[in-house]
């Protein structure tokens, strides 16, 4: 009996290892909320469309879902289903009131590691005129607390304005100029407004149509490794990149 002891108490632990792997484990069910209403006036008629899809996370961790779903949503509610019956019919009411209106927005879970999720959230809105207005970007949250990890990897995000702009005209203006005919590059002096988010093994940064280029110019965008980085890490920074490098 004695011989089975150790085998015993060994397999109890993989076991409660999987259980806290379990937990951290982030899978996805998608909800899609497609819907368009006809629209007459007297200058023309036409559907004005609302698409939007969600890939809810489905946790055991609590704290990393709700930091998710609000980020989502909003701060005041996780019902995915009436925030969006509420939002379609504010759209259709408002934005959305003239024919060939548009509104998509997508959700997406692209990567996760033991320590960390990352989304994108993606789309456009066309409410008549020129062309439509469209938005990129991602975020990272942490499966330790679920808190949202951007700026606050860095000491002082504002010395990683040199490197994004050196980055941002090597992998982006350089590279799309002659093909789609963008204006030459000038020179970046602030950061994105929204949050850097982790990939694999680089920091992603982009900057919204206007930012910092003309809206032709699209949604200047680039990826800097993590390896780079290191000498500008916070303590949170280098804590959490350490348990998320190989």
């Amino acid at each position: 009996m004695k011989k089975l002891f150790i085998p015993i108490i060994m397999l109890l632990l993989v076991a409660a290892g999987c259980k806290d792997n379990d937990t951290n484990e982030v899978d996805v069910e998608t909800y899609t909320l497609c819907d368009s209403v006809y629209i007459e006036t007297e200058y023309g008629n036409g559907y004005s469309h609302f698409n939007v899809s969600l890939d809810l996370p489905v946790t055991e961790n609590k704290t990393l879902y709700q930091s998710i779903i609000h980020w989502m949503l909003s701060d005041d509610t996780e019902d995915h289903v009436a925030y969006l019956e509420t939002q379609k019919k504010g759209f259709f009411e408002e934005d959305g009131s003239e024919p060939r209106s548009e509104y998509e927005e997508n959700y997406t879970l692209t990567e996760q590691t033991d320590t960390y999720v990352t989304y994108i959230n993606e789309g456009y809105i066309y409410t008549g005129g020129a062309h439509a207005m469209p938005w990129y970007n991602g975020t990272t949250f942490s499966k330790l607390d679920g808190s949202i990890v951007g700026y606050d990897l860095f000491e002082d995000p504002e010395r990683l304005i040199g490197m994004i702009a050196k980055n941002m005209e090597e992998q982006y203006f350089a590279k799309y100029a002659e093909e789609d005919g963008f204006l030459e590059f000038e020179e970046i002096t602030l950061l994105p407004d929204n949050e850097p988010w982790i990939e694999t093994d680089c920091v992603v940064f982009c900057y919204q149509p206007n930012e910092v280029a003309p809206y032709a110019d699209g949604m200047p965008l680039c990826k800097i490794a993590l390896t780079d980085l290191e000498p500008y890490l916070s303590e949170k920074g280098k804590s959490f990149l350490n348990t998320t490098l190989p």
